[in-house]
């Protein structure tokens, strides 16, 4: 272990010595945290501005108009003379949405005649699309409802019967895992830990390319007695810590200051974080031997670090995904976090039911293997101080 120790010291000296560590490590980390902790703090947009055009102007329309404002989505910001107007304030982004309320609406209502009230969302802004759509949707089905109800009481109808025809259906929900539906939830949990595992990528590039950028490799190699395996521990052991104590921190902000829930064993989390960081280590000791050109190897790593948010599942679902493309999932360890994040703390399963993540984790620390060869002749022969 003497040259674990002595590549180590030497790494922690580098690390006081050159900001660029100090930013990689630990800065960056925090300014994610301190961003999506404030950013997203209210957990769901509120209040989106939306168009009304009411072309009957009556009490029943005012009282459509008044509902849709007391929402939790939607404020009635303006309201419009005709529907080119409105279709230009969506365009310029001054709306997300407008109602269109028909001539004769409350005449045709009280006559039965099954008036059209139209709202138009645009999807762009998907999040704000789905939630006005949403909130939209359940009040005019609501107020068609209690309409529909009044007229049956007004025949003569008795109530139970009148609810039954109404609404012949109970429906009981439950939304598992997220019940208030805060947009925060699903996104800063994966978001605020996968950038960190990114940096982890990043800085293990960085790390590695800089002794062959600074000619200091073989100075590296001998401090380890010429094992690359040793040369790689004691360099890369501090940022695993540290990149393990950040996420500590980032799962203590989410669940004690953001007040994320926890159904599962924080535990069980913890060790899959430090899986996953040092999962990324060994995915960028392998990306540095390929390509020992740092600026490179950097770009590549930077790529496919990106790449894994997309692909992780958490914002479009792996089974979605074309079969092609589904098996590429697993080339990343983001996409194993997130499985384990899903079934320890939403679905609350313990290590019996969810090991598999932790294993295809251990499984990724094989690519070292194949690339300590050609990364110890690298930094045996490769020279490009002089460049």
């Amino acid at each position: 272990m003497k040259g674990v120790v002595r590549v180590l010291k030497r790494e922690l000296r580098r690390m006081v010595s050159q900001p660029i560590y100090l930013v990689m490590t630990i800065i960056i980390p925090l300014i994610v945290v301190l961003f999506f902790a404030t950013f997203l703090n209210k957990g769901v947009p509120s209040q989106m501005p939306i168009a009304v055009i009411d072309f009957d102007n009556s009490s029943s329309s005012r009282q459509i108009v008044r509902t849709i404002s007391s929402g939790q989505f939607c404020k009635v910001k303006y309201k419009l003379s005709s529907y080119e107007i409105a279709q230009s304030r969506m365009q310029s982004g001054d709306i997300y949405a407008f109602v269109i309320i028909p001539r004769n609406f409350q005449q045709d209502v009280i006559n039965g005649n099954q008036p059209e009230v139209v709202f138009c969302t645009e999807y762009v802004h998907y999040l704000a699309g789905s939630l006005i759509m949403r909130e939209l949707t359940t009040t005019l089905s609501t107020l068609s409802a209690g309409v529909n109800l009044k007229l049956r009481l007004a025949k003569g109808e008795d109530e139970t019967q009148a609810l039954a025809q109404i609404q012949p259906i109970k429906t009981d929900v439950h939304i598992i895992g997220n019940p208030t539906l805060n947009y925060s939830y699903y996104l800063s949990s994966i978001i605020m830990p996968g950038i960190i595992f990114l940096m982890c990528l990043i800085c293990t590039i960085y790390a590695i390319g800089s002794e062959l950028k600074q000619a200091s490799s073989r100075r590296w190699l001998v401090l380890a007695d010429r094992s690359m395996a040793k040369a790689l521990c004691g360099k890369l052991l501090p940022y695993t810590i540290v990149f393990s104590l950040m996420e500590i921190f980032t799962r203590i902000v989410l669940e004690k200051y953001l007040g994320f829930p926890v159904h599962g064993s924080n535990i069980l989390l913890y060790l899959c974080s430090v899986l996953t960081i040092v999962a990324y280590q060994a995915v960028g000791i392998f990306i540095a031997g390929c390509l020992p050109v740092m600026r490179t190897a950097l770009s590549i790593g930077a790529f496919y670090g990106v790449l894994g948010f997309t692909l992780a599942g958490f914002t479009y679902p792996q089974f979605a995904m074309l079969p092609a493309v589904r098996p590429y999932t697993f080339l990343y360890p983001l996409t194993q976090y997130y499985n384990m994040y899903s079934a320890v703390q939403i679905n609350s399963l313990g290590i019996t039911e969810a090991w598999l993540p932790l294993v295809i984790l251990l499984l990724f620390n094989i690519l070292p293997l194949f690339i300590l060869p050609r990364l110890k002749k690298a930094a045996v022969r490769l020279d490009f101080s002089k460049d």
